[in-house]
């Protein structure tokens, strides 16, 4: 506190001190915020320094600096283009996908609660797994394994039908301008898409 400050007043150089010393951590980002975040449907994944990390790599940006060995991996193809690495975090304040989260609401549906959003998208583990069809087919007794008329679909899901969601995720990160599959098996599904389930 400078001679001119009045008791208990901070000056402008203790206060941008002060703000120096506080640790950051991953509750300050905006994805933690936001709705798309909470809802598993972020274009970028679950962490968006993972984004950054391509368009923005922290080693590009701190030319001459030396690396970074604050963590066990530190050393491994990539590792220094991370902001948030090794406990030094970089809380992103901007995202042109940023939308407001204003909570959920959870209600029983037929065999598993499910998780109602504000934009009204509902996130439940079967509808993911099996789909609607086959979730309230099973209930009723009126079906035995699974509501699609697909060799690779069990009860708990189709693994090739993941592997095809994660080449889209995967493209999306990388730019293309497509969007994400909501369908629970590619049987029947009349879209144009690259990404069948049988090309994988």
């Amino acid at each position: 506190m400078s001679k001119d400050s009045l008791p208990g007043q901070l000056t402008i150089a203790d206060y941008l001190a002060e703000k120096s010393n506080t640790i950051l951590s991953c509750g300050e980002c905006i994805c933690r915020n936001c709705l798309y975040w909470w809802s598993n449907r972020c274009s970028y994944g679950s962490c968006y320094d993972d984004h950054r990390a391509k368009i923005e790599p922290y080693d590009k940006m701190h030319p001459g600096k030396p690396p970074r060995t604050a963590w066990s991996n530190w050393n491994k193809p990539g590792e220094q283009a991370h902001w948030c690495r090794g406990g030094m975090l970089h809380p992103v304040n901007y995202c042109e996908y940023f939308e407001k989260y204003k909570g959920s609401t959870i209600e029983n549906c037929v065999q598993a609660p499910i998780q109602i959003f504000q934009d009204e998208f509902v996130s439940c583990s079967l509808k993911d797994s099996i789909g609607c069809e086959a979730c309230i087919a099973q209930a009723e007794g009126k079906e035995g394994r699974n509501g699609f008329d697909c060799e690779w679909m069990t009860d708990t899901g189709c693994e090739r039908m993941t592997t095809a969601k994660n080449l889209i995720i995967q493209a999306i990160q990388e730019g293309e301008d497509i969007e994400m599959c909501r369908e629970q098996c590619c049987k029947g599904c009349t879209r144009t898409c690259s990404f069948r389930c049988g090309q994988v």
